[in-house]
């Protein structure tokens, strides 16, 4: 009886894997007669609207691979496709699938830069949010913090190279996290030891910010001394904002030298990058700044003339005695008279 119960299963099994190979060869065949009816592209991710990639450049590398409407259903690799469109450099991920309609849809993921370096030789390129190198394109336009004197042209970075890379990005994702900063950082210059220098928008200055580390801490310094004592001395009074060292803001009004620098620094228009003839001259970036002390000018008294004409004291020239404001960020800073 146990026997006849074996031959009936395994014939029941038979005839259940006959019907599952029947029906996949009737639906290989129903596929295979079904045709391509539309194709739709969509771009998604942060940013949806047509940077570098639009529907157009995409139907036209679809057009390519022979993906046209009206082709059979069975002749379309989704998985090849995907894998062709993302070796263009702008794709960052893409999706292919047809839907019960048969259409082809078509989702991309576009690659949104966020910086544009220049390296020392004048070349230029973008970065997106993972550090990828993006080609530039023409026509397009878009408002993006600018470094210059990146060190090499080469897509193979050295180790060296590759950390000044990620402090980059670091830089320009810290930047874009302020509107303030986004509309006050006109370019910021790579000095040849790794630290940077921000050129100002608005303003005859240079701030000095070391390197990335408490990079946030260092902006919010400078934001509280441009609100606090920068507008009220006057936007051109000041030629360095020193921002490198902890709880302080060394400014240095122009003429004033307490700190010696070294070479020339041209601003060129165009595509051309901040040109610098040296860095920063014996100043030890690690060790605390010492205020400086001025002593103030000693007051010549001028002797009457001997006439009968009254004096006139509006006419007496006095010795404005100059100074090194250092606001910290705890106390609330003196108002200037």
């Amino acid at each position: 009886m146990k026997k006849w119960q074996q031959i009936v299963i395994k014939i029941l099994w038979s005839i259940a894997a006959a019907a599952l190979i029947l029906l996949f060869v009737v639906s290989w065949k129903a596929k295979s007669e079904k045709l391509l009816t539309y194709i739709q592209i969509e771009l998604v991710g942060e940013r949806a609207e047509a940077l570098f990639m639009d529907e157009i450049a995409i139907r036209v590398i679809l057009n390519e691979q022979g993906v046209q409407v009206g082709m059979p259903i069975e002749k379309i690799n989704l998985t090849q496709l995907e894998k062709f469109i993302e070796k263009t450099e702008w794709v960052k991920n893409a999706e292919f699938f047809i839907n019960n309609k048969l259409v082809l849809e078509v989702k991309i993921e576009q690659r949104i830069p966020i910086a544009r370096i220049f390296t020392a030789s004048g070349s230029s390129f973008y970065i997106d949010n993972e550090g990828t190198r993006l080609p530039l394109k023409q026509l397009t336009v878009l408002n993006l913090p600018v470094f210059t004197g990146f060190p090499t042209d080469q897509l193979k970075l050295s180790k060296p190279d590759s950390v000044l890379l990620k402090d980059v990005l670091f830089f320009a994702k810290t930047i874009q996290k302020d509107s303030f900063f986004m509309a006050q950082v006109a370019q910021v210059n790579i000095e040849p030891n790794g630290t940077f220098q921000m050129v100002p928008t608005l303003g005859d200055h240079l701030v000095l910010l070391g390197t990335v580390d408490q990079l946030e801490d260092k902006l919010n310094r400078l934001f509280t001394f441009y609100k606090k004592v920068w507008l009220g001395s006057g936007v051109n009074a000041y030629q360095y904002i020193d921002c490198r060292f902890n709880q302080q803001v060394v400014a240095l009004k122009k003429g004033l030298q307490p700190i010696q620098f070294t070479g020339d620094f041209k601003l060129l228009s165009g595509d051309s990058t901040l040109m610098m003839q040296a860095p920063v001259a014996s100043v030890d970036t690690t060790a605390k700044a010492s205020p400086v002390l001025m002593e103030p000018a000693k007051a010549v008294k001028s002797k009457p003339k001997l006439n009968n004409k009254p004096k006139n004291n509006s006419l007496i020239k006095k010795n404005k005695t100059a100074k090194a404001l250092m606001p910290k960020k705890s106390k609330s800073p003196t108002k200037n008279n």
